[in-house]
C-alpha cells in the first residue's frame, strides 16, 4: 500500500539554486529546512551565508558559488564546481531574473538583450548543463521562477521582463516533454509581487500597493513563505507525476482576468 508519510522530504538530495539574492534565498531556506543539501550560486557569492548558518543548524550543507550569467564560460565553470562539490545534483531552481524599468517604445536594443540574456539565454545555459547530469542519472527535478506577468499585462514598463517570463512558460512546457523519459520533471512558479530589494520601492509606495492589493482576490502580495512552500512541493516526490506545469502562486489574481 502507498504511503504519504514523508512524501515532502528532501532528505538525500543536492539542490543548485541560481539567484541567491532575491527570490531564490526563501526558496533555498526551504529545500534546506527540508531536507536538501543546497548549493547557492549568484552574482554575489557572499547570498548564501546568512543560509549557511540555517544550515549548521540543520546539520546539512550549503556553499555559495559566483556566476555571471551573462557568460556562458562562467556557467560552465559554476555547473562544474557545483557537481563536483556535491557529487549530484538533484533539484535544480531557476531564480534569478532582473527587469529593467522602461516604457515599450523607449526599450533600447542593450537593456533588451541583458534583461533577455539574464532571465532566458543564462536560465537555458544553466538548465541545459544540469540536466545532463540528471539525464545520466535518471533523475531530476527542475524549476523556474516564472511571473503573473507572463499571463497579464501591465501599464508599462515590462516589456522585456513580460516577454522573458512568457517565453520561460513554453521552455519549461518543451523540456519537460523532451525529459521526461528520464524520469525529469520541469515546472514553474508564477507568483505575484513578492517583496524583494529589487521591488520594494514599488510596494513601499502605499497607492501602489493600495491598488495591487485590490486586484487580488485573498487580499495580499505572495509571501517569501508562500513561494518556500510551492516550491518543496514542486521539487519533492509529492510532485512526481507533475510535469510541464505553470503554478501560479499568486492569490488567484489570473483568475480574475
Amino acid at each position: 500500500m502507498d504511503t504519504f508519510k514523508d512524501v515532502f522530504s528532501l532528505e538525500g538530495r543536492a539542490a543548485l539554486v541560481i539567484g541567491g539574492g532575491g527570490l531564490g534565498k526563501p526558496i533555498a531556506h526551504a529545500l534546506l529546512q527540508n531536507g536538501a543539501d543546497v548549493i547557492v550560486a549568484d552574482i554575489n557569492p557572499a547570498a548564501a551565508k546568512d543560509l549557511q548558518a540555517l544550515a549548521q543548524e540543520e546539520k546539512r550543507r550549503c556553499l555559495g558559488l559566483e556566476v555571471d550569467l551573462l557568460s556562458e564560460e562562467s556557467i560552465c565553470g559554476m555547473v562544474q564546481h557545483a557537481q563536483a562539490a556535491f557529487g549530484r545534483i538533484d533539484i535544480l531552481v531557476n531564480a534569478a531574473g532582473i527587469n529593467i524599468l522602461k516604457p515599450a517604445e523607449e526599450y533600447d536594443a542593450a537593456a533588451w538583450d541583458k534583461v533577455l540574456g539574464i532571465n532566458l539565454r543564462g536560465l537555458h545555459l544553466v538548465t541545459s548543463r544540469v540536466a545532463r547530469g540528471m539525464i545520466a542519472q535518471r533523475y531530476g527535478r527542475i524549476l523556474s521562477v516564472s511571473s503573473v506577468k507572463a499571463f497579464i499585462g501591465t501599464d508599462r514598463d515590462y516589456a522585456a521582463y513580460c516577454a522573458s517570463k512568457g517565453a520561460l512558460n513554453a521552455y519549461t512546457r518543451q523540456i519537460a516533454c523532451e525529459w521526461g523519459r528520464y524520469g525529469i520533471t520541469c515546472n514553474a512558479l508564477a507568483p505575484t509581487f513578492t517583496r524583494t530589494p529589487i521591488n520594494a520601492f514599488q510596494l513601499d509606495d502605499p497607492v501602489f500597493y493600495q491598488k495591487l492589493v485590490e486586484r487580488i482576490p485573498l487580499g495580499r502580495i505572495c509571501t517569501t513563505y508562500d513561494l518556500g512552500c510551492a516550491a518543496v512541493f514542486l521539487c519533492s516526490d509529492a510532485a512526481a507525476f507533475i510535469t510541464g506545469q505553470v503554478l501560479g502562486v499568486d492569490g488567484g489574481i489570473t483568475a480574475k482576468q
